[in-house]
């Protein structure tokens, strides 16, 4: 299947469920028993986990991106031009970001070292000559920009092909077992992975103590695998299930580790201050790590650290995060950074200023 096929395959079932809210279900799975399906992209997220620097993180995505789901699908165009396509789309989410909440409204909202007297709602509706002209009147309107220029709306403005990126991953309806029985052997999904219906599996095993058809209605498609793999119930290479499931992986880790690296290049433009704080506001709101924006937010010339830090707290971190002193106070890309905990940062802003604990 081409890269052609399998995106419309997904985006098929995409568009099928794309109003249904996705839950997040915790699979009690042992790690071990997908590392074949794992592969081909565990190691850049191990070697994700050890880069320091942020720019590094997104050209290793990058590259991952290419060999996974570019080279040998596309034209040798399409093969130079689409990894500068993926870069770009992650740079113009950041940009949306930064045009949300500008440096004074970052501040505002999570005060830092400075403030101004620009207010975004200002500038963008009661000073905005087009916006008064539309309404025909020169009363102030009471509108928020950061809800007027909401996630959804940003995302809807996008054209299909770069919507695609934020729209959920769902397995497919029905996968067809291959197995050496004059039987159909298949599975039935919900979109999250369910199993609705099992056809004929009782036909893979000899011991009939235990109706399969019954027993896999209700469990995850990951369950099912374990199963057959722990009853030793042989599956032939490369069947459809385990490429079901590596398929789902595949995307879900795409589209995941594409809104990291938004993340990681507002930390970038952003600076050592706002960059973190802005970045903050992003994981909140797209359900990322909040410890990322806190490792690197820390510059001990910050006036408003530990007031950071308080959000980063309230926003349930862990006083136990080590952090990176001072990012980008450093002299080269690669210079040897000291590291400090977010217990250490609150203890040592206390004594400074004589205070306790903030609750």
């Amino acid at each position: 299947m081409n890269i052609k096929e399998e995106l419309m395959k997904l985006k098929n079932g995409l568009l099928a469920r794309r109003d249904k809210k996705q839950e997040e279900k915790e699979q009690n799975i042992p790690n071990d028993t997908l590392e074949v399906v794992k592969d081909e992209y565990t190691t850049f997220r191990n070697i994700n986990s050890r880069l320091r620097n942020l720019d590094d993180k997104v050209d290793n995505y990058i590259n991952w991106y290419f060999k996974n789901a570019v080279k040998g699908h596309y034209t040798p165009i399409g093969e130079y031009s689409e990894p500068i396509r993926m870069r770009d789309l992650i740079e113009k989410i950041a940009v949306w970001y930064e045009l949300r909440y500008p440096q004074y409204e970052v501040n505002r909202l999570m005060l830092g070292s400075s403030k101004e007297r620009t207010e975004i709602n200002e500038v963008m509706f009661n000073n905005n000559q087009y916006f008064s002209d539309m309404l025909n009147s020169s009363n102030n309107v009471n509108l928020n920009w950061a809800d007027f220029y909401n996630k959804e709306a940003f995302i809807n403005s996008l054209p299909s092909n770069e919507q695609f990126m934020f729209r959920e991953v769902h397995y497919r309806s029905n996968v067809t077992i291959d197995a050496n029985v004059p039987y159909i052997i298949r599975l039935h999904f919900t979109p999250d992975g369910i199993v609705e219906m099992a056809e004929n599996f009782n036909y893979l095993k000899e011991d009939n103590s235990i109706d399969l058809d019954s027993y896999f209605v209700g469990r995850h498609i990951k369950e099912v695998l374990q199963y057959l793999k722990s009853n030793n119930i042989s599956l032939n290479p490369n069947n459809n299930l385990e490429e079901e499931i590596k398929w789902h992986d595949k995307w879900v880790f795409l589209k995941d580790e594409f809104l990291n690296c938004v993340m990681y290049r507002i930390i970038e433009r952003g600076g050592n201050r706002i960059g973190p704080r802005r970045a903050f506001l992003f994981a909140k709101e797209f359900n990322r790590n909040i410890d990322i924006p806190m490792m690197y937010g820390v510059d001990t010339s910050d006036p408003g650290l530990k007031l950071f830090v308080d959000e980063y707290i309230k926003a349930g971190g862990s006083l136990d995060l080590i952090c990176y002193e001072n990012y980008f106070s450093r002299a080269e890309k690669n210079a040897i950074l000291s590291s400090v905990s977010v217990r250490e940062i609150m203890s040592i802003e206390n004594r400074s200023k004589g205070r306790q604990y903030s609750k």
